[in-house]
């Protein structure tokens, strides 16, 4: 939920983490991490979703909190899931600080302690990994061995939202449609007359289909209860009620609070957190995402984490944050003009948005804001200008002869 609050310290290429706000990456609705290969970004984003994620079962009372503190699990078995379980050193130090739990790992142990305030929302996690576009290519990807655990998850979530699927579906790019085939298992793209498997599709298309099907998929189930629980999850939700109601150790205000939320089990908002939403993609088009994305995240409490080594994408966040700008002054009869560049959907309040940028000795930092507008001084927008002052010194060396 936005507002939570993850400090990382000594963990992977991570050291001395945020030197501000204490240490705490404040997670606003969208929120951009940005920097080299191999500087933490995806371990920001990894770490995010496993503590939103544990924050929710302890809710949901999928397990208690001694059991996530005892015998390693939290390392062993969750963060196996994201493949981060040899990130740990000896001096590694993790806390977050959710609305319902706070957690922190130190000298190798986990505590774990449940916050007074009630005010919880529960997430619909998705966790879009690089890797996504093995999906489209390989035929029966349900089949293959060893698989990330991420990727697993989002492999089910694809073909779930692909078997719901009601005729073509227009991706966000270039005219192009997706379409299944439930009959014969195949996933089709379309555009201008031929029509090919996604396997034979472009990279680009290749990556985006998962990402794109899969949050519009799940955007929408937002809010709608699961009917489909088998009898012995029926028995267990019973049975975690009885035990709400016999705790004497409860006020009446927390027993009934979380009663509801383990009777009620629709999900109340979307945690998108997406690797590299440009992968494989023409400038264009990753525009065209971002914007899908933004839209996305517009509605509802819905929330975005973004990993990127594009300066593209932080320059059409920055053109989303201007219009919103724009939109409260503009007459009404003129918005259609802001339409024409970023759709309105995906218009983003500056106030909303968290960049960061990590860098290759451990380093993270948040971006200064220039009218709630990302700073063009930025390691991306660097290595851009470094390009020009190569030349520059070409052009001199030339002149030189």
């Amino acid at each position: 939920m936005r507002g939570n609050l993850l400090k990382i310290r000594n963990f992977g290429p991570i050291g001395q983490g945020l030197s501000e706000n204490d240490g705490f990456i404040t997670f606003s609705k969208v929120m951009v991490f940005c920097g080299p290969q191999g500087a933490g970004k995806s371990s920001v984003a990894k770490l995010y979703s496993l503590f939103s994620w544990l924050e929710k079962a302890l809710v949901r009372g999928d397990f208690t909190e001694r059991y996530i503190m005892g015998y390693n699990r939290f390392v062993n078995n969750y963060c196996a899931y994201q493949n981060i379980q040899h990130y740990f050193r000896s001096d590694t130090f993790l806390h977050f600080k959710g609305n319902a739990y706070e957690m922190i790992f130190e000298q190798g142990k986990l505590t774990v302690k449940k916050n007074d305030q009630n005010m919880y929302l529960r997430p619909q996690i998705m966790y879009v990994p690089a890797e996504r576009n093995i999906l489209s290519v390989l035929e029966k990807a349900e089949n293959v061995r060893a698989l990330p655990p991420s990727l697993n998850t989002l492999m089910d979530e694809f073909t779930k939202a692909c078997r719901e699927l009601k005729g073509d579906l227009e991706l966000p790019i270039n005219n192009v449609f997706f379409r299944y085939d439930k009959l014969n298992k195949m996933s089709w793209v379309k555009s201008n007359g031929y029509s090919v498997r996604i396997q034979e599709a472009s990279s680009g298309m290749q990556s985006l289909a998962p990402l794109f099907i899969v949050l519009r998929h799940l955007s929408q189930t937002i809010g709608v209860k699961e009917t489909s629980k088998s009898q012995k999850e029926r028995e267990d939700i019973r049975k975690r009620i009885d035990e709400l109601l016999k705790d004497d150790s409860l006020d009446a205000e927390t027993r009934q609070f979380l009663i509801s939320q383990i009777a009620d089990n629709s999900n109340q908002y979307l945690l998108s957190i997406v690797e590299e939403p440009e992968q494989n993609l023409y400038p264009t088009s990753q525009r065209h995402v971002v914007n899908f994305l933004l839209s996305l995240t517009s509605e509802k409490d819905n929330q975005l984490v973004l990993t990127t080594h594009s300066p593209y994408i932080i320059n059409y966040l920055t053109l989303a944050i201007k219009a919103h700008g724009l939109l409260s002054r503009i007459p009404e009869e003129r918005k259609a003009e802001i339409g024409r560049i970023v759709p309105v959907a995906a218009c983003m309040d500056g106030k909303d948005v968290g960049v960061f940028e990590l860098t290759e000795d451990g380093i993270i930092k948040e971006l200064a804001k220039y009218d709630g507008m990302p700073s063009d001084e930025n390691m991306l927008n660097a290595h851009l200008n470094e390009c020009n002052e190569l030349f520059n010194q070409l052009l001199d060396l030339e002149e030189s002869l």
